[in-house]
C-alpha cells in the first residue's frame, strides 16, 4: 500500500481513525494503513510529534477520551479543518484557542503559553 497525494493522506487518516482497534479483524489493515502513512510523513516533511509538545498533549487527550478529531473538534468550537491545521502544525494556536485548550481540555494555562 502506498500514498501518493495529499488527499490519500487525509483519507487514509480518516480511515486510520474509523478502524475498531478492538476488532482483531482489523490489525492487519490497521499495520498497513500506519506504515504507508508513516512513509508519506517522512518523505513530506511532517516532524514527528516531541512529548513536550501542545499538539502531543492535545492528541494525548484525544486518546484518553477516545475521541476523535471531529469530536475534538466539536468540544472546542471549532471546525475540523482547523483543528487538522494545528495537529499538522499548519496553523498556529491563538489566544482564543488557547482559552479553550485550558478551560475544555485543562492543559495548563502555562504550557499553552510556552508552546503556541
Amino acid at each position: 500500500m502506498t500514498i501518493q497525494t495529499d488527499a490519500e493522506y487525509q483519507a487514509g487518516m480518516s480511515r486510520l481513525e474509523a478502524l475498531d482497534t478492538n476488532n482483531p479483524a482489523n490489525l492487519a489493515e490497521m499495520e498497513a494503513l500506519g506504515n504507508a502513512l508513516e512513509v508519506y510523513e517522512d518523505n513530506h516533511g511532517y516532524a514527528p510529534v516531541r512529548p513536550d509538545s501542545l499538539v502531543f498533549r492535545i492528541e494525548r487527550y484525544m486518546f484518553e477520551h477516545r475521541l476523535k478529531k471531529q469530536e475534538l473538534a466539536r468540544l472546542l468550537g471549532i471546525t475540523n479543518s482547523r483543528l487538522s491545521e494545528v495537529l499538522n502544525g499548519k496553523r498556529a494556536v491563538n489566544m482564543d484557542l488557547g482559552r479553550r485548550l485550558y478551560t475544555k481540555l485543562h492543559i495548563p494555562a502555562e504550557f499553552v503559553l510556552m508552546h503556541a
